[in-house]
């Protein structure tokens, strides 16, 4: 039965299994359909001049449904649309995919990767527990209504920050 299958991508990002590593993610060349299972979860994505973007789902004939849902958290809903709708007639290059919102940052090839490393090294030098709850707490926040991720997200400040321990 075809409306009862399981998504294909469900356990491949870290957030959809409940690990709040962070997440930074290099895009070089062409990032296609099951691609934006990773860019949906990657905390930052930056992509070289010549990355480009497209979900080419329905030009093949299927429905294409998670991966552009996701994004929509990401993206103004009339690009997604268009991706989506456009399938592999049109890319989404480096500087629009910053300028809607799929990427932070455009470089040139070279620096790309030393970009990414840095971004990294500078995550992994704060500290784990603040890190971890802050992904936790502002991704957990999307499902809900803004009242109620406030509320959350004020258990996760006082478990994250110790009142009165010396530091």
């Amino acid at each position: 039965n075809i409306w009862h299958c399981e998504d294909p991508g469900k356990y491949l990002g870290p957030k959809s299994m409940n690990c709040w590593k962070p997440v930074v993610t290099a895009v070089h060349g062409m990032a296609a359909g099951g691609a934006f299972y990773w860019l949906n979860e990657s905390d930052i994505v930056i992509c070289s001049e010549d990355a480009t973007f497209f979900d080419p789902h329905v030009t093949y004939g299927m429905t294409s449904a998670l991966e552009p849902i996701g994004m929509t958290y990401k993206m103004p809903l009339q690009d997604v649309l268009r991706m989506v709708l456009l399938g592999n007639d049109e890319r989404v290059t480096a500087h629009t995919a910053q300028r809607i919102g799929i990427v932070s940052e455009v470089l040139p090839l070279e620096e790309l990767w030393a970009r990414a490393a840095s971004l990294a090294a500078i995550i992994a030098a704060k500290p784990p527990a603040a890190t971890a709850g802050s992904l936790k707490a502002i991704w957990q926040s999307l499902d809900l209504p803004r009242s109620v991720a406030l509320m959350n997200g004020l258990k996760y400040c006082q478990i994250g920050n110790p009142v009165g321990i010396p530091q």
